[in-house]
């Protein structure tokens, strides 16, 4: 993409939703994303600039069942101390087989691992992989035909499961804070944070979810978890009503999310979300206690 479109897609962005000039070079930097790495000649050589501190592994469970991720240690990880645990889920672009692509379709996760955030926030950053034709799971309670974002089939296999596996198996090769848990995602990986805390909402300290959706009648399960919600209220590809629908349940029940929500915005929204003054503050001051 040349420079003249760069810079009248920057013009747009600051025009339209009023953001500071870093956060509207983010906006832009992403949506600019699918065409430069065609231009370059593929996705893997965009993501490999973003996945060189992060490393590759593999679980395999007793069924022979295989989760591909990314793990990203905390700076001089020392074992004697206890340290949070960061999971981070891509959209639906970071699907695959390659155990890279999740790293270029997880916002939270590129933020996360830079080098000030790393010093500032020491933790692990686990980054997993969801294969073709899976997700992270969803407990949407409405029907297929409601969603305008196609993410497959509801009969597709969810990969849930491994990763809670996966977990386990880091935490007792690592000395990881079990009561500083926290998930995060976009799109369809704000579908998955949605999935994982209102499942197993014992195991963790906080969430953000950007751009997702989950089961408003399951909100109860939640009233207690710190929870960031964040959405573009012109999203045309995951309905904002799935956001709000989601924050209003919690607070029926006697919860207080924080929800913000960026008028005129669109679908890309989690540069927005991370340039949210005090927010990994806020992450990692949690404690599931």
């Amino acid at each position: 993409m040349n420079k003249n479109m760069r810079g009248f897609l920057l013009t747009c962005t600051l025009s339209i939703l009023g953001a500071n000039l870093s956060v509207a070079q983010s906006i832009v930097a992403h949506i600019m994303t699918a065409a430069d790495r065609h231009k370059l000649g593929g996705d893997n050589v965009m993501a490999t600039a973003q996945t060189s501190n992060f490393e590759a592994r593999t679980y395999v469970n007793n069924e022979n069942d295989t989760l591909l991720y990314r793990l990203l240690r905390p700076i001089n990880y020392d074992p004697n101390k206890k340290y949070p645990l960061v999971i981070c889920l891509s959209g639906s672009g970071g699907r695959g087989t390659d155990n890279i692509r999740q790293i270029a379709g997880c916002w939270p996760a590129q933020i996360l691992s830079k080098q000030e955030n790393r010093e500032k926030y020491p933790a692990f950053i686990f980054v997993p992989q969801c294969p073709q034709g899976s997700d992270w799971g969803r407990s949407l309670g409405v029907s297929e035909k409601e969603i305008r974002f196609k993410l497959g089939s509801f009969t597709q296999p969810s990969v849930d499961s491994i990763v809670l596996e996966a977990i386990s198996t880091l935490e007792k090769e690592f000395n990881i804070d079990i009561k500083r848990r926290y998930v995060t995602g976009q799109s369809m990986g704000g579908y998955g944070t949605w999935h994982f805390i209102l499942n197993h909402p014992e195991m963790f300290a906080a969430a953000i979810p950007i751009c997702g959706g989950g089961n408003p009648s399951l909100a109860q399960n939640i009233v207690n978890l710190p929870v960031w919600v964040f959405h573009g209220q012109k999203d045309s590809a995951v309905p904002v009503d799935f956001s709000r629908n989601m924050v209003e349940a919690i607070k029926k029940e006697g919860g207080d999310p924080n929800y913000n929500e960026f008028s005129g915005a669109y679908h890309v929204v989690w540069p927005l979300a991370y340039d949210t003054p005090g927010l990994l503050d806020w992450l990692f001051a949690q404690n599931n206690n």
